[in-house]
């Protein structure tokens, strides 16, 4: 006998795919942009920086609408969503393109890392895994939160 699938883990589910499809989209955005954006372009916050902000953005966007209408299940237009998403996403730009550097900025100064390969990749793959934990609990209890969001099936 197949037990029912819990919300929740229908939501983590969908959430997780809709997810994978926005990291394709913001990986494929990063390095056009990175490979692309002339390196003196930005010498002062740096392309990697730009470039992460703008495929991130990108990836948002593939997010808010897939999200909004298949893990939550909302048809509604509401501004204070797009808001709430906005701000939500604001924080998780930050995080994202925070740890994106940082880990960049580890993997190239510590010597036991400086010859690891696909540096740009291991660092998106960590930045992205942090940014997508606080994206998914923004969106559940706050951004697409319903009466039955504190219930934790």
């Amino acid at each position: 006998m197949i037990k029912e699938i819990s919300p929740l883990k229908k939501q983590l589910v969908k959430f997780t795919l809709i997810g994978l499809l926005a990291v394709s989209v913001d990986l494929l955005c990063y390095f056009i942009l990175l490979y692309t954006i002339p390196d003196k372009l930005f010498q002062t916050i740096g392309n990697e920086a730009v470039s992460k902000s703008i495929s991130f953005m990108c990836g948002m966007t593939v997010t808010y609408f897939f999200n909004k209408f298949w893990t939550w299940k909302k048809k509604d237009r509401s501004g204070k969503r797009v808001f709430n998403f906005a701000v939500l996403y604001g924080i998780a730009l930050l995080i994202n393109v925070g740890s994106n550097s940082a880990f960049l900025y580890i993997l190239y100064q510590y010597r036991n890392l400086f010859d690891l390969p696909f540096k740009y990749f291991i660092a998106f793959v960590g930045a992205s895994g942090l940014s997508a934990s606080v994206s998914f609990m923004g969106q559940k209890f706050w951004v697409f939160k319903t009466s039955d969001t504190i219930i934790l099936h």
